[in-house]
Order: structure tokens, then sequence, then C-alpha cells
């Protein structure tokens, strides 16, 4: 007899619902344990390397067809944008000061070197102006398409680490800039409108993510962010991610949201809510954090460009977008890396 057995597939999973049956899995050895002070399941996993000190790595890829197209993607500004989104991570974990960075990219043989070279100067300009080293990596040979993927490490004090899981209710939570641009600004980029100048605003916030390093590490030196982590997959998921890792519900107010003139004069082209764009887009790389009541006015002026966007609920209440008095139940994660996925 065949097996009948149904076979799962990453696509009906979805990327957050396998992440949540391998994370468990993942072996560690009981002989380094007390070394293990942030596991896998946050912006970055955390070592503790001496008394109060800890190393802080994470890693991120970039496939060509899924995360850029070579049409709208030069070398030089992929190079720069695959090392700073890592370093968002980083930035997403607290007061932590990135060291290195290693570099893993493959490339078909027929490529021009010169597309290669500007790649890597992309990288080097970026290391160069958050001072962190390139240590090294691999290249090897791709079939078809350009794979690169950049794993950073950092350090830190354990006290200065933000992570994921204290959110209390009652907590503010608060974004460092606006959302949604990045997301737009991929549309504009594969409808071929970039040259129109008014939509220049949102290319650059999709070429040229720039992680909040000054912010997270302040944050997480004054031990102002009760949890943090980066909003590369859309307000809606860091929000769930959030929430559930503190064991709480949250709710979005959507008027609360800042939203930029050209983000809402090209949802309105597209005949869309601007807030549709933040909650759904990703590649902002903006903080998403919480704070308590009482530290808001601090925050506020340590980090001007914090707004407050919704606040920290009981675990019952789930997670919730109000507009204009509407309720909206925020369901799945946003972005899916397998698309059918339930994200």
């Amino acid at each position: 007899m065949g097996n009948n057995k149904k076979i799962q597939r990453l696509s009906t999973l979805g990327e957050f619902g396998w992440l949540k049956k391998l994370i468990p899995r993942l072996y560690w050895p009981s002989s380094t344990k007390s070394q293990l002070c942030i596991g896998p399941g946050d912006d970055a996993g955390v070592l503790r390397i001496s008394p109060g000190r800890v190393l802080v790595a994470t890693t991120d890829a970039m496939v060509e067809g899924i995360h850029f197209e070579r049409r709208w993607m030069p070398w030089k500004i992929l190079g720069e944008k695959i090392l700073s989104v890592n370093l968002s991570d980083l930035a997403a974990m607290g007061d932590v000061k990135p060291l290195a960075a290693l570099v893993t990219a493959a490339f078909p043989g027929d490529t021009p070197v010169r597309n290669v070279d500007n790649f890597y100067k992309g990288l080097d300009s970026c290391a160069q102006r958050w001072k962190t080293g390139l240590l090294g990596g691999d290249t090897v040979g791709s079939k078809k398409g350009w794979f690169v993927s950049v794993t950073v490490v950092g350090e830190a004090r354990s006290r200065g680490l933000v992570r994921r899981d204290g959110a209390k209710p009652g907590d503010h939570i608060v974004t460092t800039g606006p959302l949604g641009m990045a997301a737009a600004g991929l549309e504009v980029l594969q409808a071929g409108q970039a040259k129109a100048a008014w939509t220049r605003p949102l290319v650059r916030a999709f070429l040229h993510p720039q992680p909040r390093l000054a912010a997270g590490s302040i944050l997480g030196r004054r031990h102002l962010a009760t949890s943090m982590m980066d909003c590369s997959d859309g307000l809606k998921g860091s929000v769930k991610l959030l929430a559930e890792s503190s064991g709480v519900g949250a709710e979005i107010q959507l008027s609360d949201l800042p939203l930029p003139q050209v983000l809402g004069r090209w949802a309105a082209l597209k005949k869309k809510a601007a807030w549709q764009y933040v909650l759904q887009g990703g590649e902002d790389y903006e903080l998403i954090l919480t704070i308590r009541p009482q530290d808001w006015i601090g925050v506020k002026s340590l980090v001007p460009q914090a707004v407050r966007i919704g606040r920290i609920m009981p675990a019952g209440y789930g997670c919730r977008a109000i507009w204009k008095g509407r309720v909206f139940s925020l369901e799945g994660y946003g972005y899916s890396h397998f698309p059918g996925g339930k994200e």
C-alpha cells in the first residue's frame, strides 16, 4: 500500500509557524549552557564571554528575485543594505557596539567583475560608517542569481541589553520613526516610477535603511525600553511577536501613526490607506519598543523622533488596531518568506 500521509510544506506552515517548531529543537551543548544569555528567537543571540560582558551575533541574507532585482538594485547599494539590515538587529538588542562582519556571497560565473567590486565597495562604505570590521567570509559560485549573507557580531554589557519578552500591560508602544515608507518604495521601483522626483523619499527608504544604533544604545543603556525589536517585517508582525514573547496583548492606534505626506500621496494613487503600508509592509528598520508610561518624557527628550502609537494590554485582549472607532484584529505576521503561508 502507498503512503497516504500528507506532506506538510513550508508554504502551508508559514515562516513563523515553522520557526516555532524549529527553535525549541535547536541543539546547545550542556557544557556551555551557562554562557547562553539569549538563545534563538530574538533579533540576535547573546553569549556571555566574561563577567558582565556578552557577545551579540546575528545574520541575514538577501536572495535575487526575492529581496531584490538587478534592474533596480545597484550593486553598491546592495552591499550597503545587506550590512545595514544586520546592524539593525544589533540596534534592536539595546546598547551594543558592532565589532565585525563575515560576508558570504554566491555569484554566477558570468557576473562582470565590476559588479562584484561595486558590491564590496558598498559593504566597505557601510562598514566604515558604522565602525564595523570586515573580518572575512566566503565566495562561491551560483548557477542562477546572486545570494548574499552577512553575519555581524558585537559586544555589550549584559545590563544594557533589551529582549523581546519584557513588555507589561500599561506600557506604551513606541516607534523611532515613520513606517510604511520602504514598502511603498518597493512598489515605486516595481512600477518603474522611481524617476518621479516626489517618489524619491520612498525609494530611498527602501534602498538605504539606517540602523538605529544610537537610539538602541540610549534605550538600552538607560534601561528605558521594556522590550524591543526592529520593524523589518511590518508593524503588525513586530507588535504580535513582542506581545507573544511577553505573554501580553497589544492595541495600536492607527490615527497616532506618523504618516509622511509622500506616503499618503502614493497610497491614494494605489487606492489604499496609508496605514495599510505601515501594518503590512516591512524593511523599515525602525525600532518598535515598549516603555513604562512614566518614562515617556525621558524617552522623547533623548529620542526626539519617537512616537507613541499604542499600548500593551492584558494577555486575553489579543492584538488589535483601532481606526476611527473600528477595531481590527491583527491576524498573521506580515510578510511571508514561503508564499502561501499564513503570515
